[in-house]
């Protein structure tokens, strides 16, 4: 792991530019890859990146070098054009996870916890028809997210604010060790500036994040890892005022209810809710034949 350099001096490996460590690491094998990831955070973070499994699997597999594993597009339903077109997309995620329109941008959330901002990603033509901004750049908005949501209508135009439910690091009381704590994070989807943020208790840990409501009342339906639903009521029209006060976090009717329920998944308009405790079945339409109705 380390080399002599001049008299008696030493380098790490660590010291070695991250683009000719990977390269190096990409000729180990699979299992030496994995055991090296384990000895440090450094080389766990190392063997954990993108490129270097890209790499490997071009090692392992030449003839799907020009093949792509993952990629961004998008369709108009309207105007004269309907062809399928790439976007401009964050190469160094991890697979996409989640991602969501807004009134100006794109929001892509990775498998790793990592949210990007697409931003001015979406331009109108003279034709009619939508168009990416050759230009169009992308930022990371925030990392250890765990998921995202914004106003359930289908319209973008309500869709100002962006809510992020994230794991952060919380300093402990007196001198006490750090804690991660699940908090909601509130970003203007024309900027990516954070506008508010509520922390939760240590105990209380989350996965999901939906909204239900009018900008005036909306609430945010919070699902715990254990299937439990609580809810909280914001005033959206008062995010952007720098204030700072508490609100309340309840248990929902339904977990309230049926107590022994686990809630899988939720989903949500601007009025109801659904909660999923399993699959769902849908009966499948057989196509008809030259006699069939």
């Amino acid at each position: 792991a380390e080399g002599k350099k001049g008299c008696g001096e030493r380098v790490s490996i660590q010291h070695f530019p991250p683009e000719l460590l990977d390269h190096i690491i990409s000729f180990l094998p699979v299992k030496d890859v994995v055991a090296l990831s384990q000895t440090c955070c450094y080389f766990h973070e190392v063997c954990n990146s993108e490129g270097l499994w890209r790499r490997i699997c071009h090692h392992l597999s030449p003839r799907l070098r020009d093949e792509n594993t993952k990629g961004l597009y998008f369709q108009t339903f309207s105007g004269r054009r309907r062809s399928v077109s790439k976007t401009v997309a964050p190469l160094l995620s991890h697979g996409y996870r989640k991602f969501l329109p807004t009134k100006d941008h794109v929001f892509v959330l990775d498998y790793s916890g990592t949210l990007f901002f697409l931003k001015n990603a979406l331009v109108s033509s003279t034709l009619g028809h939508i168009q990416w901004r050759r230009a169009c750049r992308y930022m990371v908005l925030c990392r250890s997210a765990k998921d995202f949501a914004t106003d359930p209508r289908s319209d973008t135009v309500y869709r100002k604010y962006l809510y992020v439910l994230a794991s952060r690091e919380q300093p402990g009381a007196l001198g006490a060790a750090s804690r991660a704590c699940d908090c909601v994070e509130v970003y203007l989807q024309s900027s990516g500036q954070r506008v508010f943020k509520m922390t939760f208790h240590f105990s209380m840990k989350f996965r999901q994040i939906l909204l239900v409501g009018q900008e005036t009342e909306r609430a945010l339906l919070l699902l715990t890892e254990e299937g439990k639903i609580y809810s909280l009521v914001v005033n959206e029209t008062q995010l952007d005022q720098p204030r700072s006060y508490t609100v309340q976090l309840a248990l929902r009717k339904v977990s309230k209810c049926l107590p022994h329920v686990s809630i899988r998944t939720m989903h949500s308009n601007q009025s109801s809710a659904v909660y999923l405790t399993g699959p769902v079945l849908l009966p499948g339409l057989q196509p008809s034949g030259p006699g069939g109705r």
